[in-house]
Formats: C-alpha cells, sequence, structure tokens
C-alpha cells in the first residue's frame, strides 16, 4: 500500500472538500429562509403558510434522493463508485448553481430537488467510495474525514449564507465549488476501482443483486440496521430543537443557547476524528474488536452525558459563566462522546461486507439513516404533545428530551452485540 499512500492522500483531501460544498448547500437554506418569504420566492400569507412552503423544499429535496438511494447504490455497485460519484456531483453542481437563478417558487423548488437527485443517494456511494480507496485498518480516519467535512458544512454555511454573502452569491459560490472538486475527485481518483484497497481489479466479481442481498443476513449487518433508526432519532431532534430546549428550559436567550449548541456541533467534529483515529489504532495492533470497544464506549460516556445534560436542574434565567459551564460541558461531552461510533458504523459495514456488494447494502443503511434523522423533530414535538395534557410544558419538554435521547440505549445493545459478531464475519 507504500505506492498508493500518496494518491490516497489527495484522494482523500479533494473528497473532503467536495463533502464540505455540497453539504454547505443544504445547510444555507436554514438561515435564508425568512429572506426568500421577504422576497417572494417563498409564498405564504399566514406564518403557519409560508413555514410549510418552506419545508416542503427540504421535505421534497430529502425524499426525492430517499427514493432513489437504492438506485444509486446499484449503479455504484455494477458500474463504479468513481463514476456514480461524478455523475452525483455535477448533478448537484449544477443544482446548486440554478438554485442561485431561481425568480418562483416554481423554480426554487425543482432546483433544490435537482440538488436532491444527488444530496441523499451520494451517501452510500461515497461510503462504498471510501472502502475501496482505503484499506481497513486506515478506515476510521477516511469516513471520519467525511462525517467533519459534514459538520464544518454547517457552520460554515451559517456563516456565509447568514452573515458574509448574499444568498445569490453564496449559492454561487457553493455551487462551483462543488462542480469543481467533483471534476478534480473523479481525475485524481482516477485507477481506484472496487475492492482497489483490498485485491486487483481483475478479482472483483460481476455485480449481481441477488447475490448482494443475502449479505443483509449477515448478523453485524442486521444489528446495525436495527439500531440506526433508535440511534438517529435523537441526533434529528437534536439538529432541531436543541437551542429551543435550552432557551425554554434554562429562561436563557437564544444567542447564549446558540453559543452552547455551536461549541457542542464543533466537538462532534472532533470526536469524529477521535473516534476513527483510536479505532484506527486498535485496529492496526490486531484488535478485531477495536472499532465496537471504541464505540461501546462513547456511547456510553456520551449517553450518560447527554441524560444528565436533559435532566440538569438548572437556575431559570441566570446567565452567569458559573451556572452555564457545567450543562454547557455536558452537552459538549454528549455530543462528542457520541459520536465515537459514526465513523466506525461504516468501518464495520465495509468490513463484512465484500466490496462488490458494498454500495448495495450501504444503501439499505443511508435510507435508514436518513429516516432516522427525518423522525427525530417529530417523534419529539408528538411526544411534548402527549405529555402536555398531563403535566406543564417545562415537565413535558424534559420528559419527552428523556425518551428520545434515551433510544441510544438501543444502540449501545446493538453495539455489544457487534462486538461478539463483528471478529467472527470480518473478511
Amino acid at each position: 500500500m507504500g505506492g498508493k499512500a500518496p494518491k490516497v492522500r489527495i484522494v482523500t483531501f479533494s473528497l473532503a472538500l467536495f463533502v464540505l460544498f455540497y453539504f454547505m448547500g443544504y445547510y444555507m437554506l436554514n438561515p435564508i429562509l425568512k429572506t426568500l418569504h421577504e422576497e417572494g420566492l417563498i409564498p405564504g400569507k399566514t406564518e403557519v403558510e409560508w413555514r410549510f412552503n418552506a419545508g416542503l423544499i427540504a421535505t421534497i429535496l430529502q425524499g426525492t434522493g430517499l427514493v432513489l438511494s437504492f438506485v444509486w447504490g446499484i449503479l455504484a455497485d455494477k458500474i463504479g463508485r468513481r463514476q456514480i460519484l461524478f455523475l452525483l456531483g455535477i448533478t448537484m453542481g449544477i443544482g446548486l448553481l440554478l438554485v442561485s437563478t431561481a425568480r418562483s417558487y416554481t423554480e426554487l423548488l425543482l432546483y433544490f430537488v435537482l440538488f436532491g437527485l444527488g444530496y441523499v443517494g451520494v451517501g452510500p456511494v461515497i461510503y462504498a467510495f471510501i472502502s475501496d480507496a482505503l484499506p481497513s485498518q486506515s478506515r476510521g480516519k477516511g469516513y471520519a474525514a467525511y462525517y467533519v467535512s459534514s459538520v464544518l458544512a454547517m457552520i460554515l454555511g451559517l456563516i456565509v449564507a447568514g452573515v458574509l454573502l448574499q444568498w445569490r452569491t453564496a449559492y454561487l459560490v457553493s455551487g462551483l465549488a462543488t462542480f469543481i472538486f467533483a471534476v478534480i475527485l473523479f481525475i485524481s481518483s482516477r485507477g481506484i476501482t472496487i475492492g482497489y484497497s483490498e485485491k486487483k481489479a481483475e478479482e472483483v466479481k460481476k455485480y449481481s443483486l441477488r447475490e448482494a442481498l443475502p449479505s443483509l443476513k449477515k448478523k453485524t449487518v442486521l444489528l446495525i440496521l436495527l439500531m440506526i433508526i433508535p440511534w438517529t432519532i435523537p441526533w434529528g431532534m437534536l439538529s432541531i430543537w436543541s437551542i429551543d430546549y435550552i432557551s425554554t428550559k434554562w429562561g436563557v436567550p437564544t444567542g447564549t443557547a446558540s453559543l452552547i449548541i455551536a461549541a457542542a456541533t464543533a466537538s462532534i467534529a472532533l470526536g469524529h476524528v477521535i473516534g476513527g483515529t483510536l479505532s484506527d489504532r486498535l485496529v492496526s495492533r490486531g484488535d478485531t474488536s477495536g472499532r465496537a470497544k471504541i464505540s461501546i464506549i462513547g456511547v456510553s460516556v456520551g449517553f450518560i452525558a447527554m441524560l444528565l445534560m436533559v435532566i440538569y436542574p438548572y437556575p431559570y434565567g441566570d446567565t452567569s459563566i458559573s451556572a452555564l459551564f457545567l450543562p454547557a460541558l455536558l452537552a459538549v461531552g454528549g455530543m462528542m462522546f457520541t459520536t465515537f461510533a459514526y465513523p466506525n458504523i461504516n468501518s464495520v459495514l465495509s468490513d463484512v461486507i465484500i466490496p462488490e456488494h458494498r454500495g448495495t447494502i450501504f444503501a439499505f443503511y443511508s435510507v435508514l439513516n436518513n429516516l432516522g434523522w427525518t423522525l427525530g423533530p417529530t417523534v419529539y414535538t408528538l411526544l411534548l404533545s402527549a405529555f402536555a395534557n398531563t403535566m406543564g410544558q417545562i415537565q413535558a419538554m424534559t420528559s419527552a428530551a428523556v425518551i428520545i435521547v434515551s433510544l441510544w440505549l438501543i444502540a449501545l445493545l446493538c453495539w455489544i452485540g457487534i462486538y461478539r459478531s463483528y471478529p467472527k464475519e470480518k473478511l
């Protein structure tokens, strides 16, 4: 693998920038929704009406990608990850460029749907591509690079579209960068074929969907698919309602709550790097269950920290550093430690599935992963509504959040099962 190392570094860097800019294109929508409404691009005479139309953009965008995830995953196995990755990258770049030219709600919706053709569906292709480019003992860092870029994209998107640039200019920049780095990634990854990091290209078998599906019966794969929705529902809730939870329950300004969540978001990026790097080191030393160990430790510590943050008896309305420090630290620690598991999910899947079938199986994983993120905000509000009939608002919020966060215990149990099955099923 020594001769491949310089090329892999260039490919990983190009992939990280590609991921950064297309994710940024999605996250920039959040800070500009009111601006789009004020400019007449999102219609609605009432607050409820225009917010519904705004939400419809993200819902249809995500839905389009979910429907096509299986198609892109299968094509990636059948044709090649590099080729499908390039196709989806160009499609996303064009979609974002067109968003910057939108003159009506219909155009805005259509251009975001074009972007959505690749946005969700590109996930399983990238997961499989990383396993092609990097050997087993280095994949933790490779998947961490993907996740770190997606987290940094959220922060960058809020700053670029919300503060630095006018929204049309921001989407022009995002679209051009996505297009350019899709081309650079395609050129720099020449020669990386299915199974590149594990065996010679001529040894790879011809793709067959019938032969790919039995991989779903492996115990490790089943456990990951079983845990993924309970694993991502809390993340989906936190991504939408965490600021509202802190500001309402603690009685602090939205700006203060936003700073706490911004710090916690930054810690997620650190958690990806630490989780991926530590597990790679254990694997390199011959510890076949190392990825499961790091994930079990991370989820255990992260769950306890997040649960303590949710139930913390905060002195309502106190904005002093002494009052904020401990619960804010719990929020940061909860998100960082729990994130240790994320890069290891992909690494474990790639280690138990043969190269030819990874795109297909990652498509199943990607659909469930996105479904959990999508359900999270709604499940939380449904629980709030149910508890509101028997308890006060703050108590209802706390009870709903405790239930949501406790879903991570299901993921923890699954990781314990993976700890036993993974070494036996690893290729």
